[in-house]
């Protein structure tokens, strides 16, 4: 791209910078493209001003390492994310604007703050007059209505702008971006656009704010990564592997002592594959004796196989036939005890039901009821009176109580007994049975009382009664008084024998409480007697007695419907099961008797088979022993067709067949016992041969197993070997290549040298076109670091062109250089690596050189004349670059070095962008144009307490006539 535009002039210029609440700005907009001077006192503004421009040409997003990213400084020292978010972006009203103009256009970069300590940009094809009234209302002097990042970022869609928050992307669109489809967004024309050259213009610029403090990194920083660019193909450019060349070499090494091993141990190796040779040649001739001699096995097995293979399926199918007659038997046999199971349960169930039942029949006859629910309520009232005679018994005074409770109803149940009795004898003197049916009805309705009172009445009393029940009348279950209903009481018909009946239970019921209180009244009286407490605990063990047993009388009164019930179903299924039982007996009995059956059959197919194996005892020893051999010798496959290739040859050779009888077998294992000694000894010997002779395709301390183990090694070592003579002459040829690279390497270090001298001198001859103070020259001087000189001495004191390797002590120091200078993580030298700093010497009027300090003044100057000649370096050739170069504190350094830093500034075509608390009039001549910072106050309320500054274009003044400008008043410079 750069070869595309070598003959074309790119124009480019930083117009003006805005501050929106910003940098104790309330709204300002200051010109970049001319010289300006910042007057006004500490704290207000000024240097913070100048450092915003930072924010605008690095491409970054957000706060993190500020202290290196931005090294926004102050007295207190560097200033913390925290403190730049807030400065910068104290609220979300809070906007950085920067107004650009390239070739392809005029545009503007707008800064917004956001989470987290970040900040994006959105970028806007237009100027800024036209985009001034999202944030400025000129008629008012205040800021616009509708302030905030949602406006600019609908503004943006609407305009086609971009809307940008990645470093990456930052990069693409602000450097070099010289013909892309946003080029008018290119801001800083570099020569190329890498993280090297945007880091170079970043020391560069950071030079600006570091200057009278005499730092020289950042300048050794950039020197180096200029030098970097100036050099054409990236080949070229200094990046020095040492480290490669190190571990080639170590490889090297290693080859050589790899090779030297081969050499001596060539004769050993030949040794060893010709007995492992003799090896194999035996081992061929031990398993084709093996398989023929198995051959010969396997017919004799033939004749029998046959007969057995038959009664094998036989047996088989006979234990398949028995193994599926027993399992059917222990189904069975499964069947029948779950069912015994089940009606031992069941008897047990219909045991305790019919116990229950029998218990609570006999409780109904004792006391002549036939409900056994209501005489198991009589019983738990019952219980209920033993419960409080207990309790009574427990204490003295209770016990006193209770006896004269009992007592009580004692003397009351008799007392209702007799009334009962007697109305039960003579149920005619019943009140209700003289009156009509109506009435009677009617006063049974209102009070059941009624029907147990026993006088006469007479016959005025029988009609005030039937006057009074005449009121009354029944609408369905309710009585009703004068044809009004009364909610509560219901209709009830008056009947003799129902009252009967009722007399008769009552009557029952009372007898049996009078009884009951009797026998507690005795039981109490004679505990009272006791002095001793004999006869009380008596009376509590029987009352206790008596508790237990009502308890079991009422459990089984109130089951006693629920076990006539279940009773009968438990009795029906356990006559299922007995039938069920029955049924599966019969079957059990039957399938006894076929298992029998079929085992008999099955254990006679097995006699018969023992029989037959008998006859194999011969065939298992030839087998043993021929497994043994295949053991000792190993497996070998041989097909059917080559089985009787090897028949046949053998029996060509010998003229007869080979014998399967024990002589032929023992041979063959002494045969075997003898190849396994000699397998053995070989092995070692091998394994041995590996420790000494190492090969990367061998496990050096590998165990061999087999004899395809053995095979393998012996045939990797035949590669090495066979090759020996074309891998000495590789290596030769590797050696003599390393030795070039090497040699090409310090020639490229040396090179280096000489490029970073002359590029100082160049910026010197340049440095010096411009009188500093009263200085006759200022050089920059490079140093190199100690041992650099030696390592470039290398190449002179050492024969590269030989076939051999350097020694020891020629890597060691190349090392040394590599691991005291190269990056850590690269591994490389690159030409920053190989300075070890940079500082001035002075020649004063008189001729003396020194390279002591300068004032802070003749620093600044120095700094910003270097900082000038080295941008016009860093941009692409021939490009134009209207920026501003900060110089800070501009009013410390004297009339003549202004005059000069502003001359060299002005030569290479940027502009003066300065800043100091005093205005004087010789930085005022100079630089031309200047604003008092102080002298312009926002005048409405503040939408941020700090930002108070005011700077509108009408608020420069300036110094005589400047571009159509006029001229100030005398007054203005006093």
């Amino acid at each position: 791209m750069t070869d595309m535009l070598a003959n074309e002039t790119l124009n480019y210029t930083l117009k003006r910078i805005v501050f929106v609440n910003s940098a104790n700005h309330a709204y300002s907009e200051i010109q970049l493209d001319n010289h300006l001077a910042l007057f006004g006192a500490n704290n207000a503004g000024k240097t913070a001003s100048l450092a915003a421009t930072k924010l605008m040409l690095y491409p970054e997003t957000d706060f993190s390492n500020c202290h290196k990213k931005f090294q926004f400084k102050g007295k207190a020292g560097v200033y913390s994310k925290e403190d730049s978010y807030e400065f910068y972006f104290p609220s979300p009203q809070s906007f950085l604007i920067m107004e650009t103009k390239n070739d392809a256009g005029v545009a503007c970069m707008v800064l917004y703050r956001d989470k987290g300590f970040r900040y994006y940009r959105v970028f806007l094809p237009l100027a800024y007059d036209d985009i001034r009234h999202l944030f400025w209302d000129e008629q008012n002097d205040n800021f616009a209505d509708n302030l905030n990042v949602d406006t600019i970022l609908a503004f943006q869609k609407k305009h086609g702008g971009l809307h940008v928050n990645d470093d990456r992307h930052l990069t693409e669109l602000m450097y070099s971006n010289f013909t892309g489809a946003h080029s008018r967004y290119s801001i800083v024309p570099l020569s190329e656009n890498t993280t090297k050259a945007v880091h170079a213009f970043r020391s560069i610029y950071q030079m600006a704010f570091d200057a009278g403090t005499g730092g020289t990194e950042a300048l050794a920083d950039a020197i180096a990564t200029l030098i970097e660019m100036r050099r054409g193909r990236p080949q070229e450019r200094m990046n020095a592997d040492l480290a490669s060349l190190e571990e080639e070499y170590q490889t090297l090494l290693q080859k050589n002592e790899e090779l030297q091993c081969l050499k001596n141990n060539k004769e050993n190796y030949e040794n060893l594959k010709f007995r492992f040779e003799s090896l194999q040649l035996k081992r061929k001739t031990l398993t084709e004796q093996h398989t023929m001699l198995l051959k010969a096995l396997s017919n004799s097995k033939t004749s029998y196989a046959s007969s057995f293979g038959n009664l094998s399926k036989k047996i088989t199918d006979a234990q398949s036939v028995y193994k599926d007659l027993e399992s059917n038997f222990k189904d069975v046999e499964t069947k029948i005890d779950k069912i015994a199971g089940a009606t031992s349960e069941l008897n047990k169930v219909i045991d305790r039901q019919q116990k229950n039942i029998d218990l609570a029949e006999q409780v109904l006859s004792q006391h002549k009821h036939t409900d056994a629910i209501e005489l198991a309520s009589v019983l738990s009232e019952r219980r209920e009176q033993l419960e409080e005679q207990q309790s009574a018994l427990f204490d003295v005074v209770s016990l006193t109580e209770q006896l004269e409770k009992l007592t009580k109803s004692i003397h009351h149940n008799t007392a209702n007994l007799k009334r009962q009795q007697n109305t039960l004898s003579d149920l005619n003197k019943l009140m209700l049975t003289q009156l009509p049916t109506k009435s009677a009805d009617v006063l049974f309705s209102l009070n059941n009382d009624f029907a147990e009172l026993a006088l006469e009445l007479t016959s005025e009393q029988i009609d005030s009664i039937k006057s009074f029940t005449n009121w009354f009348d029944s609408s369905g279950q309710h009585l009703l008084f004068n044809q009004v209903q009364m909610p509560n009481t219901t209709t009830h018909r008056f009947q003799v024998e129902e009252q009967r009946q009722n007399l008769m239970h009552s009557i029952s019921k009372l007898e049996q409480q009078i009884k009951g209180d009797n026998s507690n009244r005795t039981t109490l009286l004679n505990a009272t007697k006791d002095i001793s407490g004999a006869s009380r605990q008596q009376s509590l063990n029987k009352i206790k007695e008596e508790i237990a047993t009502l308890d079991n009388q009422i459990n089984a009164l109130e089951r006693y419907k629920i076990s006539l019930k279940d009773i009968e179903s438990d009795k029906q299924q356990l006559a299922e099961k007995v039938d069920s039982k029955l049924a599966l007996s019969e079957q059990l009995k039957m399938l006894e008797k076929e298992k029998d059956q079929a085992y008999q059959a099955l254990q006679n197919m097995l006699n018969q088979r023992d029989k037959l194996e008998s006859q194999r005892s011969n065939f298992d020893h030839y087998t043993n022993s021929l497994n043994q051999v295949k053991t000792t010798v190993g497996v070998v496959h041989y097909s059917e067709t080559e089985v009787l290739e090897i028949i046949e040859a053998y029996s060509q050779q010998h003229g007869e067949s080979l014998k399967l009888d024990m002589s032929t077998i023992n041979n063959l294992a002494q045969q075997a016992n003898t190849y396994n000694r000699e397998y053995s000894d070989l092995k070692h010997q091998v394994e041995a041969f590996v420790q000494q002779v190492p090969n990367e395709n061998v496990d050096t301390f590998a165990h061999i197993q087999t004899l395809t183990q053995l095979s393998d090694i012996i045939a990797t070592y035949n590669n090495s070997f066979s090759s020996l003579d074309y891998q000495i002459q590789t290596q030769a040829n590797s050696i003599s290549r390393h030795n070039q690279i090497i040699s090409s390497q310090l020639r490229e270090i040396s090179d280096a040298s000489h490029m970073l001298t002359d590029y100082v001198a160049k910026i010197n001859a340049e440095l010096n076109t411009h009188q500093i103070s009263n200085l006759k020259q200022v050089r920059i001087k490079l140093h190199c670091h100690a041992d650099f000189e030696h390592v470039r001495k290398l190449q002179q004191n050492h024969d590269l062109t030989q076939t051999k390797l350097m020694s020891d002590e020629f890597y060691r120091t190349l090392m040394a250089f590599m691991e005291k200078h190269a990056n850590k993580k690269t591994k490389l030298i690159k030409m920053r690596d190989i300075i070890s700093k940079i500082n001035f010497e002075y020649t004063d009027a008189n001729g003396v050189l020194t390279d002591k300090s300068q004032s802070g003044g003749t620093t600044s100057t120095i700094t910003a004349s270097i900082i000038a000649i080295l941008l016009g370096q860093i941009f692409m050739q021939g490009a134009s670059f209207k920026m501003p170069i900060v110089i800070d504190e501009i009013g410390d350094l004297d009339d003549d070095n202004t005059s000069t830093i502003i001359d060299c500034i002005d030569s290479h075509g940027f502009s003066a962008f300065c800043a100091t608390p005093t205005q004087r009039a010789s930085v005022c001549q100079s630089v031309k144009r200047w604003i008092r910072v102080d002298y312009n106050i926002f005048q409405h309320p503040h939408t941020v307490a700090s930002c108070v500054l005011n700077i509108l274009p009408e608020s420069v003044e300036v110094w005589g006539k400047v571009d159509g400008e006029q001229a100030l008043p005398t007054e203005v410079m006093a």
